[in-house]
């Protein structure tokens, strides 16, 4: 870590996210660990949906309604089943669903980034095949994560990614995009950016922890109890 700051680029869902889509992200997240953690020809002879089933939600409260619980794991069922059957079927992943670290010196900043697959390429002079995988779309999560993993590749083996897929499992919706057409620089200014918003961020909410905590203080002398 450079300077005390560190970036983080998840492929977890937001906490603002509705419970049931946080849920439904974490069951693909596990079900394509589960999937590509197999040798290929294991692979070959296990059905995703077996995978999907195991770590899907269990009916309950989380969505709206039992008949979006039942058509959202269908459409993600038959996505998945889509994807996989043509995904690397032979390879073994490079990456799977990891935490990654690499100082950015220029920034004075350790990035920190999530991969949920990332495959070897075969292209001279390019790093990895990165693959995200979405409950639904979002063009901010989209294209934070794009300049995320472009600096990632560029700081950590010096070349661009060779592709940069995200798919959007509810909607169908596939982003690729060519590693080497993402300006390093672009990337570079995104990260500065939001490295001083969190910055900010972090500071606005010392200040209100310091504020409570004078506050809680001053009322703990009179309701007589302890501070965390």
């Amino acid at each position: 870590m450079l300077g005390g700051a560190e970036i983080s680029g998840s492929g977890a869902p937001s906490t603002g996210l509705p419970r049931w889509r946080q849920q439904v992200q974490y069951a693909v997240g596990h079900t394509l660990n589960d999937f590509y953690g197999m040798p290929p020809e294991v692979r070959r002879e296990t059905p995703v949906q077996f995978l999907l089933e195991r770590r899907w939600p269990p009916k309950g409260g989380a969505f709206p309604s039992l008949m979006q619980y039942w058509d959202v794991k269908q459409a993600v069922a038959d996505e998945l089943i889509r994807i996989v059957a043509g995904n690397h079927p032979g390879e073994l992943p490079v990456m799977r669903y990891e935490q990654w670290h690499v100082p950015v010196p220029e920034l004075s900043v350790e990035l920190s980034v999530i991969f949920q697959l990332a495959w070897a390429s075969r292209q001279k002079g390019r790093s990895l095949n990165i693959q995200k995988f979405m409950v639904h779309s979002n063009e901010e999560v989209i294209s934070g994560f794009l300049h995320m993993a472009n600096l990632f590749c560029h700081m950590a083996y010096g070349e661009p990614a060779d592709t940069i897929e995200i798919y959007s499992l509810l909607d169908g919706g596939r982003h690729s995009v060519d590693g080497a057409e993402l300006p390093l620089q672009e990337s570079l200014d995104y990260v500065r950016l939001l490295s001083v918003f969190l910055e900010r961020e972090e500071q606005a909410a010392g200040c209100v922890k310091c504020s409570n905590r004078r506050s809680d203080r001053d009322e703990a002398q009179v309701r007589g109890y302890g501070l965390m």
